[in-house]
């Protein structure tokens, strides 16, 4: 377990008040005053889920579809453009498409838009399979704010809702995979916390699957200094 003294605590809660203060995601108050923008840069994905369905058009507004896949390059325009027509927008945010870190255009726009826009909240959203190899270059692109997916902490859950993983260009299937999946994001959560990133966890909640496993899945991720879920 992650033991977290009284002064580390004090700076985690003012670091989220200063973020939850300007970012959407993390205050339904904000949401009135500030803006956020989503960036679809992440081509590929490196798991796959079985409730998934990833596309491109224009006329689906879900996770997981967009009309156009942006360059990273493209993106900072597109940002720059953004900021003259809405000055309220405070966070940049890529999700996808795909993974985030399966390719590298997430962490290249960031690097750019940060270099450009050093006051905007860059966050970026992962499976965390890859977290603990990237944590590093997230936290150097300018990341402040980072949330993982986590659908279960069990193989025996995982495997029912993630059909197989892709490492370094190996498919693992079933418990194997699951195992290898929960092990990264456990280790990737961690590393992130420690390099100060506000982390804050989502899990898609299938009844029949794991509705009875969240509070399994929250217990975890606070073990591992996570308050957000």
């Amino acid at each position: 377990m992650l033991c977290i003294n009284a002064g580390d605590r004090s700076a985690r809660n003012e670091q989220f008040l200063h973020i939850a203060n300007r970012h959407p995601c993390f205050s339904t108050e904000t949401g009135v005053s500030h803006g956020r923008i989503h960036l679809p840069v992440s081509p590929a994905c490196n798991i796959r889920c079985r409730f998934c369905n990833r596309q491109f058009n224009a006329t689906e507004y879900r996770p997981g579809v967009s009309a156009e896949l942006l360059k990273p390059q493209d993106a900072v325009a597109l940002v720059r453009r953004a900021l003259e027509l809405c000055p309220e927008i405070t966070v940049a945010g890529i999700a996808g498409p795909g993974d985030t870190l399966a390719t590298s255009h997430a962490l290249e726009a960031f690097q750019l838009i940060h270099r450009e826009f050093p006051e905007l909240i860059n966050c970026l959203s992962t499976n965390g399979l890859l977290l603990e190899r990237y944590a590093d270059d997230i936290a150097a692109a300018g990341v402040r704010t980072l949330t993982v997916t986590v659908n279960a902490v069990d193989p025996s859950v995982l495997k029912n809702i993630c059909a197989y993983i892709v490492v370094d260009g190996i498919k693992y299937e079933g418990i194997e995979g699951a195992e290898i999946l929960i092990a990264a994001q456990k280790r990737g959560i961690r590393k992130a916390v420690s390099l100060g990133l506000l982390v804050k966890i989502n899990a898609v909640l299938i009844p029949e699957v794991n509705g009875w496993h969240i509070a399994e899945i929250a217990r975890t991720v606070r073990e591992l200094g996570v308050g957000i879920l």
